[in-house]
């Protein structure tokens, strides 16, 4: 075989595959790390001090610092927590997975933009083919093949990684859908906002079966909810969400959605060279859907061969 063999290829650049990618390439290990590019997760984008300190995220990095957290129960009863160790540091989730992705290639990993394809097992080896133009969908663009001894995917809830590796329960793991939309902080802004605070809203108009959000992210705020009810409009709900802290008419800059998993799976390999991290392997906090910390520690724990 003349083509290039790595020793990892990481598909997925969030802060379960960059993190792998960096630690490994630190190890000496040659790594590809895969990223489709041009997509950032709907996220709340709160981080914990024990992140921040782990993984020497500089301060600048942080949008805003939230010092307290509001429960908002069915009844509208509002209950303020403070938060422990001074505060949650909240990041853009756009800008802080791009800086670590950038600092695993700072480590020695290399970078490429495309769509996983699929993988095949092959003497030895794995085989992952992947499209190579930016935002191309599956069946569009130059098809490339590159070969590795262990690939870690990394690539979100509905790992199309562990499908193509016949992951146990990969295909049948529970998530909800999440959608949230990061608006412009208005100059003037309702009683009800504090740009300190995380707002967390467990009611039906919100969230059937999750739960909705409001965070602040400095000049910009993320508002969001979730559900598994496919018959539930998660825009509306959002909207309902924006009226009631007087934000309907803010500018939206930009909104996104995808699967958010509700939990572990029972097994993240495939007993042979693949292995899932971060929401690929459902490492999330059951209660909260939060997971930047334990996408991080996952895969800060990879180890190859």
């Amino acid at each position: 075989m003349t083509q290039e063999i790595y020793d990892v290829v990481v598909v997925g650049g969030g802060p379960a595959g960059s993190t792998a990618a960096e630690k490994l390439a630190e190890k000496g290990k040659k790594v590809l790390l895969l990223d489709r590019g041009g997509r950032v997760k709907p996220c709340g984008g709160a981080i914990p001090p024990r992140l921040i300190k782990d993984y020497k995220i500089p301060d600048s990095l942080l949008v805003a610092k939230a010092t307290s957290a509001r429960m908002i129960s069915p009844k509208n009863k509002k209950v303020d927590i403070p938060i422990e160790n001074g505060f949650v540091g909240m990041v853009d989730r756009g800008t802080f997975d791009e800086w670590l992705r950038q600092r695993a290639q700072a480590a020695g990993a290399i970078r490429e933009v495309g769509n996983f394809s699929e993988l095949k097992e092959l003497d030895g080896l794995v085989e992952i083919s992947y499209r190579v133009r930016g935002k191309a969908q599956i069946g569009e663009g130059e098809l490339k093949k590159v070969y590795a001894r262990s690939v870690i995917g990394a690539d979100g809830a509905k790992s199309g990684v562990g499908r193509a590796a016949g992951v146990a329960g990969c295909a049948e793991a529970n998530y909800v859908f999440a959608y949230h939309e990061i608006l412009r902080k208005p100059e003037k802004t309702s009683i009800d906002y504090d740009a300190s605070r995380c707002d967390v809203i467990y009611q039906q108009q919100v969230s059937p079966d999750f739960y909705g959000w409001v965070f602040p992210h400095g000049d910009t705020l993320s508002i969001g909810t979730g559900s598994a009810d496919k018959g539930f409009s998660l825009r509306n709900a959002v909207g309902h969400l924006r009226a009631q802290i007087g934000f309907e008419n803010a500018e939206l800059i930009r909104h996104e959605g995808a699967p958010l998993p509700m939990k572990p799976l029972k097994r993240w390999d495939n007993g042979k060279h693949v292995v899932l991290a971060g929401d690929a392997a459902g490492v999330v906090a059951p209660s909260s859907g939060e997971g930047i910390y334990y996408a991080m520690l996952v895969g800060s724990s990879q180890q190859v061969r």
